[in-house]
């Protein structure tokens, strides 16, 4: 049914103060929990991204088979990020991360409605709508590519995006 109705109904089962998404495809480092949970656990924020494109190096996709097709997905990232930020009024370098970690009751009584990869945007949108700042924490990242199994669907996913963050842009 999608990654974000997996999500959803994951966040339905949650027992901890703190909890963290991550893809399960290891794109990102395990290594990386304690750097991303320190923030929230010491109190000096309320939810965190593994922001891949922060620090000294950019991250981005790189598949070997495809070039092109990395190219292509890149800029849309670079061109949705441009986007989300001028709509939201954030200066985020990694909105799209798949590494989130909040605590749990920034999403008390809060309706997710996304079933898909436009969930991870949904997310962070409806946590900054609440009035949460999100810290980006520099991260470990290496993409896959669609042989290794990547299964972000460049028609359809990026249309979905968009279309969400205009949808809660406006929304009540």
């Amino acid at each position: 049914l999608g990654k974000g109705y997996a999500v959803r109904e994951g966040l339905t089962h949650c027992t901890g103060d703190i909890v963290m998404i991550q893809d399960g495809d290891l794109e990102y480092d395990l290594w990386d929990y304690e750097a991303l949970i320190r923030p929230i656990a010491q109190s000096r924020c309320s939810f965190t991204l593994g922001a891949r494109h922060k620090g000294k190096a950019l991250k981005m996709r790189k598949f070997i088979d495809k070039p092109f097709m990395a190219s292509v997905i890149n800029f849309g990232h670079w061109a949705l990020t441009f986007i989300f930020n001028r709509l939201y009024g954030q200066s985020l370098k990694d909105p799209f991360t798949m590494f989130k970690v909040f605590r749990r009751d920034c999403i008390r009584n809060v309706s997710f409605e996304c079933d898909h990869f436009d969930f991870d945007i949904e997310l962070v949108i409806r946590l900054i709508r609440r009035g949460f700042t999100p810290l980006e924490i520099p991260v470990n990242y290496v993409s896959r590519s669609f042989s290794e199994g990547k299964k972000v669907s460049f028609a359809q996913d990026p249309v979905r995006i968009l279309a969400a963050m205009i949808k809660l842009r406006f929304a009540k």
